[in-house]
């Protein structure tokens, strides 16, 4: 900690401050950041310098998204440039595409006037990586995309650097080139468009696979963002078997119905059954009994005739 106090204290510190709209600034002090390789300019991020000295508001964008900071309600959102024309690093206006051999800025490919159709080859990448419309901007100027395997070639090689969340300073090196995109890569030793290395081969670089994807162990493999290919004897796999699957579920689902309902029925049959059996056990006990009746009542019939006799000879008896 305090070694780092002290180179603090040693070394200068640079703090650039940004001038508002309409404040004073300087054209000669617009520059790309050494590391970064972004747009400086005295100008904040709602203008950009002009000639006359002034920071007045920009006159267009870039970017389709706008940052956060940018949507500020009291600054006119700039616009988006038409088709045929860019908004330079400055954005002070959109200017007409540049032509083959003009003058860009770094890797500002948007910048360039696309070739004419068919006039640079393009292979489609199988691997869905983005690809260009046959112009690029090399070294500060305007070419084509059109060297062939075994030609010469031109390189550009930035190195960026960046900084992660603990300070940490570390590198990011792109290699372009100007070679017939998905067919070959500039080798930076022969200066001459070597043919993209296929899946499994050996390589040193993104650069120089086919699939831009350059793995730990030395080999071309499958990029991450690559759309996953199914082929076709896949899909009729598939979808016989889901076929198949859902007509088994289909006859689980009818044989379960089935010995439901024959579980049910089995049950509705012994519960009729057992109503109809009480139900002739009642009319079998009330004609028992109907019949047990009859000779009870006959025989009530005879006492009560005996008994009547019995008060009749007495009352004979007493009269006597």
């Amino acid at each position: 900690m305090l070694l780092l106090t002290i180179l603090s204290l040693a070394l200068p510190i640079k703090v650039h401050s940004r001038t508002p709209l309409y404040g004073p600034c300087n054209v000669t002090n617009n520059h790309l950041d050494a590391d970064t390789k972004d747009f400086i300019t005295d100008c904040d991020s709602f203008g950009f310098c002009s000639i006359n000295g002034t920071c007045l508001p920009r006159q267009c964008r870039q970017d389709e998204y706008l940052m956060t900071s940018l949507l500020d309600p009291t600054h006119v959102i700039p616009p988006l440039c038409p088709t045929g024309s860019f908004c330079p690093d400055d954005a002070s206006g959109c200017l007409p595409l540049v032509e083959l051999g003009g003058v860009c800025q770094l890797n500002r490919d948007d910048e360039c006037a696309p070739p004419p159709n068919g006039a640079v080859l393009i292979l489609p990448s199988p691997y869905d990586e983005p690809q260009g419309d046959g112009s690029i901007c090399l070294l500060g100027t305007c070419m084509w995309t059109n060297a062939s395997l075994g030609s010469s070639c031109v390189t550009e090689t930035i190195t960026y650097v960046g900084y992660d969340l603990s300070g940490m300073s570390y590198t990011n090196t792109v290699i372009r080139d100007n070679c017939i995109e998905g067919q070959g890569y500039c080798d930076l030793t022969a200066n001459q468009c070597f043919a993209l290395a296929t899946l499994g081969v050996g390589c040193k670089s993104d650069r120089e696979c086919q699939s831009f994807n350059c793995g730990s162990a030395g080999i071309c493999i499958m990029p991450p963002e690559s759309a996953v290919r199914v082929a076709k004897w896949i899909y009729a796999v598939v979808s016989l078997s889901i076929g198949i699957s859902m007509v088994g579920v289909l006859w689980l689902l009818i044989v379960a119905h089935r010995r439901a309902q024959k579980k049910r029925r089995i049950m509705l049959e012994d519960y009729y059954k057992e109503q109809t059996a009480y139900r002739n056990s009642i009319i079998s006990f009330h004609t028992a009994f109907a019949s047990r009746d009859k000779p009870f009542d006959s025989e009530k019939e005879t006492f009560r005739q005996s008994l009547s006799n019995l008060s009749d000879t007495t009352l004979v008896q007493g009269d006597r």
